[in-house]
C-alpha cells in the first residue's frame, strides 16, 4: 500500500514512522514548507513536494494531516487523485469529503503527538470512520496494523471525544505550566511535583476521575484556599483560574460554596 500524507507535522510525522516500521510505502509528503516536507521525507524515505498540484496521482491512501482550518482551502486546490482520503482530525466532519472524492474516511488516533518524541501506536485508540463498508474495513484493518485499541465512531461521537480530550490533554497540561511557573519563580524545580502528576494520572486506572478527587476544594478548606490566592499575588489571571476551577469543583461534589 502506498500512501501519501499532506501535512508535515506531529500527527503526519508519527503516523508515517508508524506505518514506514510495518512496512507501508510512505511514497510522498507535502508542505507549504519545502523544508518541513523535506525533513520529515528523509525519515521516511519519500520523495517531497511543496506544491500540491504535484500531488502523486496514483498512491493508495490519502492522509490530511492538517490544521483544521486549513483542510478544506487544500481540497479546494487539489486534482483528487482515485485513492482513499482520510482526515486526521478529532472536530472535522467526514463530510467534508463529499462531492470532492469518491472513496474517503477518517483515521483519528487519541493522543497527544509531538515531532520529537515518537509515539508507541500499540496502546493508542484510533477511531474510524468510513463512507462504505469496502472502506470501513480497510481503514480497521490498516489501524489494527499499528495499534490494539480501534473504534468506529460517527462525527458527532468523535467531536464529543475530541471535546474531552481537550479537557483531559490540553487543559491539564497548562495546568502544570502554571505549576512550573509557580515552582520556577520560588527557586523550586518542576521534578519535584512530577510523581504527584504521575500518581495522580495512574490512579484513575483503579478509580473514576470524580472518586480520585481530592485538595482542599472538595472539603472546601477556606483557610487554605485564601492562602493560595494571597500567593498568588497580583497575577490576576492566575487567581481567577484558581477561584473557578474551586467553586466548579465544589459544585460537582455538591458541597456548598
Amino acid at each position: 500500500m502506498e500512501i501519501v500524507f499532506i501535512g508535515s507535522g506531529n500527527v503526519a510525522t508519527n503516523l508515517g514512522l508508524a506505518f514506514k516500521a510495518k512496512g507501508f510505502i510512505i511514497k510522498q509528503i507535502y508542505s507549504r514548507s519545502s523544508q518541513h516536507a523535506e525533513t520529515l521525507a528523509a525519515k521516511l524515505d519519500a520523495e517531497y513536494i511543496s506544491d500540491i498540484t504535484d500531488i502523486y496521482m496514483k498512491a493508495d491512501l490519502y492522509f490530511y494531516a492538517l490544521k483544521d482550518s486549513a483542510l478544506k482551502t487544500t481540497l479546494q486546490k487539489i486534482d483528487m487523485p482515485s485513492g482513499i482520503h482520510v482526515h486526521t482530525g478529532g472536530s472535522i466532519p467526514m463530510s467534508e469529503f463529499e462531492g470532492l472524492a469518491s472513496r474517503f474516511g477518517v483515521f483519528y488516533p487519541v493522543q497527544t503527538f509531538s515531532i520529537n518524541k515518537q509515539i508507541d501506536f500499540t496502546n493508542v485508540p484510533i477511531c474510524v470512520e468510513a463512507c462504505n463498508l469496502e472502506v470501513q474495513k480497510i481503514l480497521l484493518d490498516l489501524a489494527g496494523n499499528i495499534s490494539d485499541k480501534t473504534y468506529l465512531m460517527n462525527s458527532d461521537q468523535r467531536k464529543k471525544l475530541h471535546l474531552a480530550a481537550v479537557f483531559a490533554c490540553n487543559f491539564s497540561n497548562y495546568m502544570y505550566d502554571i505549576s512550573s511557573k509557580i515552582l520556577e519563580d520560588s527557586g523550586i524545580t518542576f521534578d519535584i511535583i512530577k510523581p504527584l502528576i504521575i500518581e495522580t494520572a495512574e490512579k484513575i486506572n483503579t478509580l473514576t476521575p470524580y472518586a480520585a478527587q481530592t485538595g482542599p476544594a472538595i472539603r472546601m478548606d477556606m483557610k487554605t484556599i485564601s492562602k493560595h490566592i494571597s500567593l498568588l499575588g497580583r497575577n490576576s489571571e492566575y487567581r481567577k483560574i484558581y477561584k473557578m476551577l474551586t467553586k466548579s469543583i465544589n459544585k460537582r461534589h455538591k458541597r456548598s460554596y
